[in-house]
């Protein structure tokens, strides 16, 4: 059971830094596995899916753990590139200290720099190692000012390697004798005021309490320590462990809120509280929910409530995870990592407690998946199939949706890039389900800026009993954004119309709103007024009125100045500053509106607003000018109007789609 002897490390930073390795490496290092796996070889215990291991590079977080000079280490080693940025997000809610690995040559890259300050924001303690020191051509001044243009002059070296470069065979710490420099103690004793005060007056601390004060200086971000490894071969990694051993927070350490902002005491003997941050499918197990366990305990047979829906869920056989490779776990405590076997309504993100108590925890929010496909199965048949794997694909990742659009009446698949869901995709596919995709529809809306009158008369007669109906009414905009979409409104006189078919003509009017009049989009923002009508004694049925409604309402929309409205998104887009340029004009070529700029040491931030049909592909095109070096998330802001020409170029397609089918 996980305690004050227990270290939760998550490890992010951007692809490439080499988080598996070192994650291998620390396994390695405590004894935990007899020879250290390796990427390229396709051995590594995190990375053991096949598409992880054949692309060379994490898809999914994994969990592992070791144990060092009496501390449990429980490592979850997170995905570095930003097309599966989510599951670093969540990884975050399972570790109490972050290490940010970056690669030396690279420098600090996009995705190390965004989940630091995820990190941060929930008041994670940070670790940089800086991995890969036996590159060649580092260029140190850069690899410095990229740390600390990030977290500034709490970044203080503990390790150093004997040099850069492929010479490179060890390191020295601060801690190994010669005294520790003066940056790393005034980082440190500014945690602590009265040890500061101290420190001011006498011009030193003891060991004591600098060893004392660390650790409170790593929660208080006064303190971010940077190791430098060579994980591949093993340098460095010893001194690392060593550090986090001695002064990484325990969970007992960790500061957690309710969603209410009240700090929440992560304690053994308290209620429990626990947020699922993974869930997978093994063949026989099925679907597997991964736990941290914040405070309290849980054991088989233990009820548990889930806190966004009220359900409760019975505690099976629990276990804890080396990868792919599980044992068996009696009881799990606060801290623990810990999996939980066929749980079927538990998502990513949910916080579970015990029974008795009505807790919660705020978590931070993902990234808006921001990138679609429609997609609908190739073979006629396979919708319960194609319904089974999509399950499975979103449980596991939390950045993946789907949704059925019903204004555009597609099924849309969305992930944060193109590579997102190529390989959501490829795991449906191998699940027994492929499927055909297409850029999804815009959801567009139709709408008037003008006050016109018209009319309609249904006539009918086959022999018998006919059908007749005649309605004159008048539409007008409402404010933009009604709350509703009709106001409907009868101001006939005289029982012109019949007060038994009224609701028919209304019926017809938002038959005819729901499909459209000029392209084939919802109608809104519109009042439509029935003032006078005709009627039959024998002939006047509902349908009749319903039909009259119907094409009453067409024409007059088309005499009303009818537009186009269309969906209007904030973006903000994080780029190299090198890139600022061809991001302004590329961004300009979408009718796009810029709407300010900030920067972060060498990073621009852009934010815009973009029309949705101009942004469904941005992030390929995002991807090839800044060589996967731009990072950019949107939202839906508002609907506005579409400028003619393009307005006219969706309305052609309309009409070609509706002559084809006729």
């Amino acid at each position: 059971m996980a305690g004050g002897d227990t270290r939760n490390i998550v490890l992010v930073g951007h692809g490439g830094a080499g988080k598996t390795t070192l994650a291998e490496a620390i396994v390695f290092t405590c004894g935990t596995t007899s020879r250290q796996g390796k990427v390229g070889e396709k051995n590594t215990v995190s990375d053991f899916a096949d598409d992880e291991r054949d692309r060379g590079h994490s898809i999914d977080m994994a969990v592992l753990h070791a144990t060092h000079k009496g501390k449990l280490f429980q490592l979850v080693d997170t995905p570095g590139y930003p097309d599966f940025v989510g599951q670093a997000f969540r990884g975050l809610d399972a570790g109490d200290i972050a290490v940010v690995v970056i690669n030396a040559y690279d420098g600090v890259l996009l995705n190390a720099r965004r989940l630091c300050k995820a990190a941060r924001e929930a008041q994670l303690p940070v670790v940089f190692v800086v991995n890969k020191c036996d590159a060649d051509n580092i260029d140190l001044q850069k690899l410095d000012k990229g740390i600390e243009d990030l977290v500034g002059t709490s970044a203080q070296a503990v390790t150093y390697p004997d040099t850069f470069g492929s010479a490179c065979s060890s390191v020295t710490s601060i801690f190994s004798g010669g005294g520790v420099p003066e940056g790393f103690v005034e980082a440190a004793v500014e945690a602590d005021d009265d040890l500061m005060e101290k420190y001011l007056e006498a011009g030193e601390v003891s060991e004591d309490d600098l060893r004392r004060v660390i650790p409170k200086a790593l929660v208080a971000g006064s303190l971010t320590p940077v190791f430098h490894t060579v994980a591949e071969k093993g340098i460095g990694v010893a001194e690392l462990l060593e550090f986090l051993g001695d002064f990484g927070p325990s969970p007992l350490d960790r500061v957690v809120h309710d969603t209410d902002g009240n700090k929440i005491e992560c304690t053994e003997d308290g209620p429990l509280r626990a947020v699922c941050f993974k869930i997978m499918f093994e063949r026989q197990a099925g679907r597997i929910v991964f736990l941290r366990v914040y405070s309290g305990s849980l054991s088989s047979g233990d009820q548990l409530t889930i806190a966004r829906t009220g359900d409760t869920i019975k505690v099976g056989h629990a276990s804890r995870f080396q990868g792919a490779a599980k044992e068996d776990l009696p009881a799990a405590g606060a801290g623990d990592l810990v999996a939980l076997p066929k749980i079927d309504n538990v998502e990513i993100g949910d916080v579970l407690h015990d029974q008795n108590d009505a807790g919660n925890i705020a978590i931070q929010e993902l990234p808006s998946p921001m990138v679609g496909l429609a997609i609908q199965p190739k073979t006629r048949g396979d919708e319960t199939k194609l319904a089974r794997e999509l399950d499975r694909v979103t449980a596991c990742d939390p950045s993946l949706e789907a949704e059925r659009v019903a204004s555009t009446a597609q099924l849309v698949l969305r992930g944060l890039s193109t590579l997102h869901l190529d390989i959501a995709l490829k795991r449906m596919a191998a699940g027994g389900v492929e499927v055909e995709t297409a850029v999804p529809r815009v959801p567009y809306l139709e709408t008037i800026t003008a006050t016109a009158e018209s009319h309609y008369r249904h006539k009918k007669q086959t022999g018998g009993a006919g059908q007749f109906g005649e309605v004159y009414l008048r539409v007008s905009p409402l404010e933009r954004g009604s709350e509703e979409s009709l106001q409907f409104a009868n101001e006939t006189v005289g029982a012109s119309i019949p007060r038994q078919y009224i609701p028919a003509v209304e019926k017809g009017v938002r038959q005819q709103m729901s499909e459209g009049v000029v392209a084939g989009y919802p109608v809104i923002d519109i009042k439509v007024a029935v003032y006078d009508g005709k009627h039959h004694d024998v002939d006047s049925k509902e349908i009749a009125f319903v039909i009259a409604g119907r094409r009453a309402f067409s024409l007059a929309v088309e005499k009303a100045r009818p537009v186009m409205l269309e969906p209007i998104v904030d973006a903000e887009i994080e780029i190299p500053s090198q890139f600022m340029g061809d991001i302004s004009s590329d961004l300009n070529s979408r009718r796009a509106r810029i709407q300010g700029m900030d920067s972060a040491g060498d990073t621009q931030i852009i934010k815009a607003q973009a029309p949705l049909a101009e942004m469904q592909a941005y992030s390929t095109q995002l991807r090839s000018i800044t060589a996967g070096e731009g990072s950019f998330s949107m939202q839906f802001s508002h609907y506005d109007i579409v400028p003619p020409n393009v307005a006219q170029q969706v309305i052609a397609k309309f009409k070609a789609e509706r002559d084809a089918e006729h």
